[in-house]
C-alpha cells in the first residue's frame, strides 16, 4: 500500500482541486447527496414518532385492539427504515465502494438508476403509499359509515397500486431512470393521484368532523364541539407536510427539474410520519370515533333539551381515550351511549 499524499494546508486555495464537471452535472451529484441527508432528517422524526406511539400503545394495555395498530406502526417504521437504508446504500456504492466505476461516481449515479437496490427503494416507497392511504380510507369509513362515500377514494387507491407497479417495473429496465420517458408515463400519474387522494381524504375527514362539531354544538352547547375542531386541526397538521412536499415534488418532477430529487427520500419518510402521528393522537385519546355519538342520538338529545329546558350534568367531551376510536360501532353501541348515565338530562 502506497503512502498517502501529504496533507494540504488549511489555508491553501482549494480551487485548484475543484471538479471540472459541467455545472448541471455537478448540481445533479449534489442533489443526490443532499436528498439522502434530508431523508435522514425525516427518518429522525419517524424514530421519535414511532417510539412515542409504541409507548402510548403499551401504556393503554388494551391488547385486544391495540396489537393491530402496533403491528401497523412497526410495519410502517420497517418500511421507512428499509427505504432510507437503500438510498444510503446506493450513495455508498457511488462514492465509496465503486468510486473507480468508469466515469466516476457521476456516471455511476447516471447509469445505475436501474440497480436492484434503487428499484427496491422505489418498491418500498410504493408499499408505504399503499398502507398510509389505506389508513386514511379506513378513517373516512369510520366517520362516515356510508359505503358509497368510499367509491372514488378506493378506485383511486387501486389505480395508484397499478400505476405504482408499472412505475417500479419500468425503473427496473436496463438503462432506465426516474427521468426516462417510459418511467414518467407511469410516475407522473402515480404521484398526481397520490397527492390528490391524500388531499381528498383529508378534506373529507375535516368536513365531516366540522359538521359533527356543528351538530353537537346545536344539541349540547358550543363547548362540547371543541373536540371536533381540535381533531380537524390534527388531521390537517398531520397530513399537511406530505401534501406540501408532494406538491413541490410533483411540480419540479413534471418540469424535469433536477431539484425534484431532493424530495424523493423525504416523501417516503413524511408519509410514514403522517400516519403514525394520527395513530399516536388516537392512542393518546385525542381523536373521534363514530362510537361517540350518532346523528340519531344528536336528534334525541336535542329534542330532549328543547322539550324540558335541560341542563346536562355530566355530558362527555367526546374524546375517546382508547384505540377503539378505530373501531366501527354498531347501532346498539350508539343507543347505549344515548341511554348511558354520562348523558343524563335533568329538568331545571
Amino acid at each position: 500500500m502506497s503512502a498517502p499524499p501529504p496533507p494540504v494546508p488549511i489555508s491553501s486555495d482549494w480551487s485548484q482541486y475543484a471538479t471540472q464537471e459541467p455545472p448541471e452535472l455537478l448540481w445533479f451529484e449534489r442533489v443526490n447527496y443532499v436528498s439522502v441527508n434530508l431523508g435522514l432528517i425525516g427518518y429522525g422524526f419517524l424514530i421519535v414518532a414511532t417510539a412515542m406511539c409504541v409507548y402510548y400503545l403499551f401504556k393503554e394495555k388494551n391488547w385486544e385492539r391495540n396489537w393491530r395498530w402496533l403491528a401497523f406502526v412497526l410495519i410502517l417504521f420497517g418500511c421507512g427504515t428499509t427505504n432510507i437504508s437503500m438510498n444510503m446504500r446506493f450513495n455508498q456504492y457511488a462514492w465509496i465502494d465503486y468510486r473507480q466505476y468508469p466515469g466516476g461516481p457521476l456516471m455511476f449515479l447516471l447509469q445505475q438508476q436501474s440497480a436492484a437496490i434503487q428499484v427496491g427503494g422505489n418498491a418500498v416507497a410504493i408499499i408505504i403509499g399503499f398502507f398510509t392511504d389505506a389508513l386514511l380510507i379506513y378513517r373516512v369509513h369510520v366517520v362516515y359509515r356510508r359505503w358509497w362515500i368510499l367509491v372514488v377514494p378506493i378506485l383511486s387507491w387501486l389505480a395508484m397500486q397499478v400505476l405504482g407497479g408499472f412505475f417500479v417495473a419500468q425503473t427496473a429496465l436496463p438503462a432506465s431512470s426516474l427521468w426516462a420517458n417510459g418511467t414518467l408515463n407511469f410516475a407522473l400519474p402515480y404521484f398526481a393521484i397520490a397527492m390528490s387522494l391524500n388531499i381528498l381524504l383529508t378534506l373529507m375527514l375535516v368536513t365531516r368532523l366540522l359538521y359533527m362539531r356543528s351538530q353537537i354544538a346545536n344539541a349540547l352547547g358550543s363547548r362540547h364541539g371543541d373536540t371536533y375542531t381540535h381533531v380537524a386541526a390534527m388531521i390537517l397538521e398531520s397530513a399537511a407536510p406530505f401534501g406540501i412536499i408532494s406538491l413541490i415534488f410533483l411540480v419540479l418532477y413534471s418540469s424535469k427539474n433536477t431539484a425534484a430529487l431532493l424530495f424523493v427520500p423525504l416523501l417516503a419518510q413524511t408519509e410514514c410520519i403522517s400516519s403514525i402521528v394520527i395513530i399516536l393522537r388516537v392512542a393518546r385519546g385525542r381523536t373521534w370515533t363514530n362510537e361517540t355519538i350518532s346523528e340519531t342520538n344528536l336528534s334525541t338529545l336535542q329534542s330532549s333539551k328543547h322539550r324540558v329546558g335541560v341542563v346536562h350534568r355530566t355530558v362527555p367531551r367526546f374524546g375517546d381515550h382508547s384505540m377503539s376510536t378505530f373501531k366501527v360501532a354498531s347501532a346498539d353501541t350508539a343507543d347505549t351511549f344515548t341511554n348511558s348515565k354520562e348523558s343524563e338530562v335533568n329538568a331545571v
